[in-house]
Protein backbone atom coordinates (compact mmCIF):
# COMPACT_ATOMS: atom_id res chain seq x y z
CA UNK A 1 0.00 0.00 0.00
CA UNK A 2 1.96 3.64 -1.19
CA UNK A 3 2.07 5.79 1.88
CA UNK A 4 -0.32 8.59 2.60
CA UNK A 5 0.89 11.44 0.37
CA UNK A 6 0.66 15.24 1.95
CA UNK A 7 0.91 18.63 -0.01
CA UNK A 8 3.16 21.31 2.03
CA UNK A 9 1.55 23.89 2.56
CA UNK A 10 2.37 26.97 0.02
CA UNK A 11 1.69 30.09 2.60
CA UNK A 12 4.09 32.85 1.32
CA UNK A 13 4.74 33.61 4.83
CA UNK A 14 5.87 30.01 5.22
CA UNK A 15 8.20 30.47 2.17
CA UNK A 16 9.82 33.32 3.19
CA UNK A 17 10.48 31.76 6.69
CA UNK A 18 11.39 28.32 4.79
CA UNK A 19 14.19 31.06 2.31
CA UNK A 20 15.71 32.86 5.69
CA UNK A 21 16.18 29.28 7.27
CA UNK A 22 17.86 27.91 3.97
CA UNK A 23 20.17 30.81 4.14
CA UNK A 24 21.36 30.13 7.84
CA UNK A 25 21.79 26.78 7.45
CA UNK A 26 23.64 26.77 4.00
CA UNK A 27 26.17 29.41 5.81
CA UNK A 28 26.35 27.46 9.02
CA UNK A 29 26.54 23.97 6.59
CA UNK A 30 30.61 23.85 6.13
CA UNK A 31 31.17 24.57 10.32
CA UNK A 32 28.73 21.55 10.14
CA UNK A 33 30.76 19.03 8.74
CA UNK A 34 32.52 16.55 10.58
CA UNK A 35 36.49 17.97 10.28
CA UNK A 36 38.55 15.21 8.27
CA UNK A 37 42.39 15.04 9.82
CA UNK A 38 44.18 14.52 6.70
CA UNK A 39 46.28 10.85 6.39
CA UNK A 40 49.72 10.72 7.66
CA UNK A 41 52.34 8.25 8.29
CA UNK A 42 56.26 8.31 9.30
CA UNK A 43 56.72 8.18 5.62
CA UNK A 44 54.40 11.19 4.73
CA UNK A 45 55.68 13.32 7.52
CA UNK A 46 59.32 12.71 6.14
CA UNK A 47 58.60 13.67 2.84
CA UNK A 48 56.83 16.60 4.03
CA UNK A 49 59.68 17.79 6.10
CA UNK A 50 61.67 17.51 2.70
CA UNK A 51 59.24 19.58 0.35
CA UNK A 52 59.26 22.10 3.00
CA UNK A 53 63.26 22.35 3.13
CA UNK A 54 62.94 22.24 -0.67
CA UNK A 55 60.73 25.20 -0.97
CA UNK A 56 62.76 27.48 1.83
CA UNK A 57 65.82 26.72 -0.51
CA UNK A 58 63.27 27.93 -3.38
CA UNK A 59 62.16 31.06 -1.53
CA UNK A 60 65.71 31.64 -0.66
CA UNK A 61 66.73 31.41 -4.44
CA UNK A 62 63.68 33.82 -5.09
CA UNK A 63 64.98 36.72 -2.53
CA UNK A 64 68.72 36.07 -4.07
CA UNK A 65 67.43 36.49 -7.59
CA UNK A 66 65.37 39.62 -6.40
CA UNK A 67 68.78 41.25 -4.91
CA UNK A 68 70.19 40.36 -8.29
CA UNK A 69 67.58 42.09 -10.30
CA UNK A 70 67.86 45.01 -7.91
CA UNK A 71 71.66 45.26 -8.56
CA UNK A 72 70.92 45.00 -12.31
CA UNK A 73 68.68 47.94 -12.42
CA UNK A 74 70.81 49.42 -10.80
CA UNK A 75 73.98 49.37 -13.00
CA UNK A 76 71.58 49.82 -16.15
CA UNK A 77 70.52 53.16 -14.13
CA UNK A 78 74.01 53.70 -13.34
CA UNK A 79 75.07 53.29 -16.94
CA UNK A 80 72.22 55.76 -18.49
CA UNK A 81 73.36 58.16 -16.33
CA UNK A 82 77.27 57.67 -17.45
CA UNK A 83 76.05 57.84 -21.13
CA UNK A 84 74.37 60.62 -20.67
CA UNK A 85 77.22 62.81 -19.09
CA UNK A 86 78.73 61.24 -22.36
CA UNK A 87 76.64 63.07 -24.70
CA UNK A 88 76.67 66.23 -22.49
CA UNK A 89 80.50 65.98 -23.03
CA UNK A 90 80.69 65.42 -26.43
CA UNK A 91 77.94 68.22 -27.11
CA UNK A 92 80.83 70.56 -24.20
CA UNK A 93 83.81 69.24 -26.52
CA UNK A 94 82.08 70.16 -29.67
CA UNK A 95 81.57 74.04 -28.21
CA UNK A 96 85.26 74.10 -27.00
CA UNK A 97 86.38 72.82 -30.89
CA UNK A 98 83.94 75.70 -32.22
CA UNK A 99 85.42 78.04 -29.53
CA UNK A 100 89.08 77.01 -30.02
CA UNK A 101 88.11 77.26 -34.43
CA UNK A 102 86.87 80.70 -33.08
CA UNK A 103 89.87 81.87 -31.64
CA UNK A 104 92.50 81.00 -34.23
CA UNK A 105 90.31 82.71 -36.69
CA UNK A 106 90.20 85.74 -34.92
CA UNK A 107 94.02 85.42 -34.07
CA UNK A 108 94.77 84.52 -37.88
CA UNK A 109 92.41 87.63 -38.71
CA UNK A 110 94.81 90.38 -36.94
CA UNK A 111 97.50 88.76 -38.01
CA UNK A 112 96.58 89.29 -41.25
CA UNK A 113 95.19 92.63 -41.01
CA UNK A 114 98.92 93.63 -39.26
CA UNK A 115 101.20 91.56 -41.56
CA UNK A 116 99.04 91.26 -44.63
CA UNK A 117 100.74 91.19 -47.96
CA UNK A 118 103.94 92.50 -46.04
CA UNK A 119 102.47 96.29 -46.38
CA UNK A 120 102.27 97.31 -42.48
CA UNK A 121 105.18 95.82 -40.45
CA UNK A 122 105.63 96.13 -36.90
CA UNK A 123 108.43 98.56 -37.54
CA UNK A 124 106.25 100.66 -40.10
CA UNK A 125 103.78 101.20 -36.86
CA UNK A 126 106.27 102.03 -34.85
CA UNK A 127 107.89 104.39 -37.11
CA UNK A 128 104.98 106.14 -37.57
CA UNK A 129 104.36 107.25 -34.10
CA UNK A 130 104.75 111.23 -33.57
CA UNK A 131 106.23 110.99 -30.31
CA UNK A 132 108.06 108.58 -27.67
CA UNK A 133 104.80 108.55 -25.71
CA UNK A 134 103.01 107.00 -28.82
CA UNK A 135 105.90 104.76 -29.38
CA UNK A 136 105.67 103.36 -26.26
CA UNK A 137 101.45 103.21 -26.42
CA UNK A 138 101.55 101.47 -29.35
CA UNK A 139 104.08 98.97 -28.50
CA UNK A 140 102.12 98.27 -25.09
CA UNK A 141 98.70 98.01 -26.65
CA UNK A 142 100.26 95.58 -29.19
CA UNK A 143 102.06 93.34 -26.38
CA UNK A 144 98.48 93.38 -24.48
CA UNK A 145 96.84 92.53 -27.75
CA UNK A 146 99.04 89.53 -28.25
CA UNK A 147 98.98 87.94 -24.78
CA UNK A 148 95.35 88.58 -24.55
CA UNK A 149 95.10 86.78 -27.92
CA UNK A 150 97.98 83.65 -26.75
CA UNK A 151 95.53 83.70 -23.32
CA UNK A 152 92.34 83.14 -25.28
CA UNK A 153 94.14 79.89 -27.14
CA UNK A 154 95.56 78.65 -24.02
CA UNK A 155 92.25 78.77 -22.38
CA UNK A 156 90.35 77.26 -25.17
CA UNK A 157 92.99 74.65 -25.49
CA UNK A 158 92.72 74.33 -21.78
CA UNK A 159 88.72 73.55 -21.54
CA UNK A 160 88.74 71.32 -25.15
CA UNK A 161 91.90 68.98 -22.82
CA UNK A 162 89.58 68.54 -20.28
CA UNK A 163 86.47 67.98 -22.14
CA UNK A 164 88.67 65.44 -23.67
CA UNK A 165 89.85 63.79 -20.21
CA UNK A 166 85.94 63.90 -18.92
CA UNK A 167 85.51 61.76 -22.18
CA UNK A 168 87.78 59.46 -21.74
CA UNK A 169 86.99 59.17 -18.11
CA UNK A 170 83.16 58.57 -19.13
CA UNK A 171 83.82 56.28 -21.84
CA UNK A 172 85.81 53.84 -19.18
CA UNK A 173 83.52 53.96 -16.55
CA UNK A 174 81.00 52.94 -19.71
CA UNK A 175 82.82 50.11 -20.71
CA UNK A 176 82.89 49.12 -16.97
CA UNK A 177 79.74 49.20 -16.08
CA UNK A 178 78.81 47.51 -19.38
CA UNK A 179 81.00 44.86 -18.21
CA UNK A 180 79.03 44.80 -14.91
CA UNK A 181 75.65 44.70 -16.37
CA UNK A 182 76.85 41.36 -18.27
CA UNK A 183 78.13 39.92 -15.11
CA UNK A 184 74.73 40.65 -13.56
CA UNK A 185 72.60 39.13 -16.26
CA UNK A 186 75.06 35.94 -16.31
CA UNK A 187 74.52 36.17 -12.54
CA UNK A 188 70.57 36.26 -12.99
CA UNK A 189 70.52 33.44 -15.50
CA UNK A 190 72.54 31.32 -13.25
CA UNK A 191 69.77 31.96 -10.41
CA UNK A 192 67.23 31.57 -12.71
CA UNK A 193 68.00 28.64 -13.69
CA UNK A 194 69.00 27.07 -10.30
CA UNK A 195 65.15 28.52 -9.62
CA UNK A 196 63.41 26.16 -12.50
CA UNK A 197 65.34 23.10 -11.44
CA UNK A 198 64.31 23.77 -7.87
CA UNK A 199 60.73 24.22 -8.93
CA UNK A 200 60.51 21.13 -10.82
CA UNK A 201 62.43 19.35 -7.63
CA UNK A 202 59.43 20.95 -5.20
CA UNK A 203 56.52 19.98 -7.37
CA UNK A 204 57.68 16.22 -7.38
CA UNK A 205 57.91 16.30 -3.94
CA UNK A 206 54.70 17.78 -3.11
CA UNK A 207 53.09 14.98 -5.62
CA UNK A 208 54.82 12.95 -3.78
CA UNK A 209 53.07 13.93 -0.50
CA UNK A 210 49.97 13.85 -2.21
CA UNK A 211 50.76 10.70 -3.74
CA UNK A 212 51.01 9.33 -0.85
CA UNK A 213 48.38 11.08 1.43
CA UNK A 214 45.79 9.83 -1.07
CA UNK A 215 47.30 6.04 -0.86
CA UNK A 216 46.98 6.24 2.70
CA UNK A 217 43.82 7.84 2.64
CA UNK A 218 42.02 5.03 0.95
CA UNK A 219 43.89 2.46 2.91
CA UNK A 220 42.22 3.88 5.87
CA UNK A 221 39.06 4.03 3.83
CA UNK A 222 39.32 0.76 2.98
CA UNK A 223 40.23 -0.37 6.61
CA UNK A 224 37.22 1.47 8.08
CA UNK A 225 35.22 0.25 5.15
CA UNK A 226 36.45 -3.18 6.55
CA UNK A 227 35.45 -2.76 9.59
CA UNK A 228 32.57 -1.38 9.20
CA UNK A 229 31.48 -4.26 7.14
CA UNK A 230 32.59 -6.92 9.65
CA UNK A 231 30.79 -4.97 12.19
CA UNK A 232 27.28 -4.96 10.18
CA UNK A 233 28.05 -8.59 9.84
CA UNK A 234 28.23 -9.11 13.80
CA UNK A 235 25.01 -7.33 13.74
CA UNK A 236 23.59 -9.31 11.24
CA UNK A 237 24.29 -12.31 13.26
CA UNK A 238 23.28 -11.30 16.31
CA UNK A 239 19.94 -9.77 15.18
CA UNK A 240 19.14 -12.37 12.29
CA UNK A 241 18.74 -9.35 10.26
CA UNK A 242 17.11 -7.79 13.02
CA UNK A 243 13.33 -10.09 12.49
CA UNK A 244 12.51 -8.33 9.43
CA UNK A 245 13.17 -10.33 5.89
CA UNK A 246 15.52 -8.47 3.85
CA UNK A 247 14.32 -7.31 0.45
CA UNK A 248 16.20 -9.00 -2.48
CA UNK A 249 18.69 -6.87 -4.34
CA UNK A 250 16.56 -7.40 -7.45
CA UNK A 251 13.37 -6.49 -5.95
CA UNK A 252 14.58 -2.86 -4.21
CA UNK A 253 12.93 -0.02 -5.46
CA UNK A 254 14.60 2.84 -6.88
CA UNK A 255 14.39 5.27 -3.34
CA UNK A 256 14.39 8.75 -3.63
CA UNK A 257 17.98 10.20 -3.42
CA UNK A 258 16.36 13.97 -4.08
CA UNK A 259 15.28 14.23 -0.50
CA UNK A 260 19.32 14.14 0.03
CA UNK A 261 19.26 17.32 -1.18
CA UNK A 262 16.06 18.50 0.81
CA UNK A 263 18.02 17.53 4.10
CA UNK A 264 21.28 18.67 3.02
CA UNK A 265 18.84 22.37 3.50
CA UNK A 266 18.71 21.90 7.47
CA UNK A 267 22.18 21.65 7.95
CA UNK A 268 22.93 23.28 11.10
CA UNK A 269 19.49 23.29 12.76
CA UNK A 270 19.40 22.87 16.23
CA UNK A 271 18.31 19.18 17.93
CA UNK A 272 15.08 19.41 19.62
CA UNK A 273 13.55 16.65 21.53
CA UNK A 274 10.05 15.48 19.57
CA UNK A 275 10.76 18.43 17.36
CA UNK A 276 9.84 17.56 13.58
CA UNK A 277 10.29 21.31 11.88
CA UNK A 278 12.82 23.61 10.78
CA UNK A 279 13.26 25.21 14.25
CA UNK A 280 13.64 21.95 15.56
CA UNK A 281 14.47 18.30 14.51
CA UNK A 282 14.96 15.05 16.29
CA UNK A 283 16.60 12.44 14.31
CA UNK A 284 13.36 10.52 13.32
CA UNK A 285 11.21 14.17 12.99
CA UNK A 286 13.81 15.71 10.25
CA UNK A 287 13.43 12.25 8.32
CA UNK A 288 9.90 12.62 8.38
CA UNK A 289 9.74 16.25 7.55
CA UNK A 290 12.35 15.52 4.69
CA UNK A 291 10.21 12.89 3.14
CA UNK A 292 7.06 14.37 3.82
CA UNK A 293 8.73 17.34 1.41
CA UNK A 294 8.46 14.78 -1.76
CA UNK A 295 5.06 13.60 -0.51
CA UNK A 296 5.72 10.48 1.36
CA UNK A 297 4.42 10.47 5.04
CA UNK A 298 6.41 8.42 7.21
CA UNK A 299 5.67 7.04 10.56
CA UNK A 300 7.01 9.54 13.51
CA UNK A 301 9.08 7.44 15.21
CA UNK A 302 12.83 5.42 13.99
CA UNK A 303 11.62 2.51 15.36
CA UNK A 304 8.43 2.51 12.89
CA UNK A 305 10.25 3.78 10.52
CA UNK A 306 12.55 0.74 10.91
CA UNK A 307 9.62 -1.62 10.48
CA UNK A 308 8.17 0.33 7.20
CA UNK A 309 9.72 0.14 3.25
CA UNK A 310 11.95 -2.40 2.27
CA UNK A 311 14.82 -3.64 4.58
CA UNK A 312 18.22 -3.65 3.48
CA UNK A 313 20.28 -5.94 5.88
CA UNK A 314 23.61 -4.65 7.88
CA UNK A 315 25.52 -6.19 6.20
CA UNK A 316 25.07 -4.94 2.66
CA UNK A 317 26.33 -2.02 2.85
CA UNK A 318 27.08 -2.09 -0.86
CA UNK A 319 23.09 -1.58 -1.22
CA UNK A 320 22.75 1.81 -0.03
CA UNK A 321 21.17 4.63 -2.10
CA UNK A 322 21.23 8.08 -1.27
CA UNK A 323 17.88 8.88 0.24
CA UNK A 324 17.97 5.52 2.21
CA UNK A 325 17.26 5.51 5.93
CA UNK A 326 20.00 4.10 7.93
CA UNK A 327 19.29 2.58 12.13
CA UNK A 328 20.50 2.13 14.68
CA UNK A 329 19.95 -0.04 17.77
CA UNK A 330 21.31 -0.05 21.19
CA UNK A 331 23.65 -2.57 21.12
CA UNK A 332 23.32 -3.55 17.40
CA UNK A 333 19.98 -5.10 18.74
CA UNK A 334 16.91 -4.11 15.55
CA UNK A 335 14.35 -4.36 18.69
CA UNK A 336 16.01 -1.73 20.37
CA UNK A 337 16.23 1.29 17.41
CA UNK A 338 16.78 4.43 19.07
CA UNK A 339 18.16 6.78 16.04
CA UNK A 340 17.72 7.26 12.73
CA UNK A 341 19.34 9.49 9.67
CA UNK A 342 19.69 9.60 5.76
CA UNK A 343 22.29 7.95 4.03
CA UNK A 344 23.94 10.95 1.81
CA UNK A 345 26.66 8.50 -0.23
CA UNK A 346 29.85 7.81 -0.08
CA UNK A 347 29.63 6.20 3.21
CA UNK A 348 28.22 9.35 4.92
CA UNK A 349 24.43 10.17 6.61
CA UNK A 350 22.73 13.59 8.01
CA UNK A 351 21.05 13.08 11.25
CA UNK A 352 19.75 15.11 13.93
CA UNK A 353 21.88 13.46 16.72
CA UNK A 354 20.94 14.86 20.04
CA UNK A 355 20.52 17.23 22.68
CA UNK A 356 22.94 20.22 22.13
CA UNK A 357 23.74 19.33 18.85
CA UNK A 358 22.50 20.28 15.10
CA UNK A 359 21.59 18.52 11.98
CA UNK A 360 25.09 17.38 10.07
CA UNK A 361 26.74 14.93 8.36
CA UNK A 362 28.52 12.29 9.93
CA UNK A 363 30.58 9.30 8.85
CA UNK A 364 28.29 5.83 8.33
CA UNK A 365 31.20 3.50 8.66
CA UNK A 366 32.99 5.08 11.00
CA UNK A 367 30.49 5.28 13.58
CA UNK A 368 29.67 1.24 12.47
CA UNK A 369 33.43 0.48 12.98
CA UNK A 370 33.62 2.48 16.31
CA UNK A 371 30.48 1.80 18.28
CA UNK A 372 28.76 -1.44 16.05
CA UNK A 373 24.96 -0.37 16.37
CA UNK A 374 24.16 -0.43 12.85
CA UNK A 375 20.91 -2.50 12.29
CA UNK A 376 20.43 -1.83 8.42
CA UNK A 377 18.50 0.37 5.84
CA UNK A 378 14.85 1.10 4.87
CA UNK A 379 13.91 1.98 1.05
CA UNK A 380 10.91 3.91 -0.01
Amino acid sequence: MRPHVTTPGRDPHVLARRLLVLAVCLAMSVSSLPALAAPTTPAIEKKKSEAAAAQADLDRMGDDLEVQVEEYNAICEALEKTRGQISTARQDLAVANRELDESHAQLAKRATAIYKDGGTSVLGVLLGTSSFEDFVSRMDLMMRVNRQDAQMVARTKEAKARVESIEKSLEAREAEQVALRTEAERRAEGIKAQIAKQEKYVSALNSEVKRLMAEEAERQRKLEAERAAKAARLAAARSGSGGRAATSAGDLPAGHPEVVKIALEYLGVPYVWGGSSPSGFDCSGLCKYVYGRIGIDLPRTSRSQYTAGAHIAPDRLDLLRPGDLVFFGTGGDPSRVHHVGIYVGDGDFIHAPSQGDVVKVSSLTERIASRGDYVGASRF
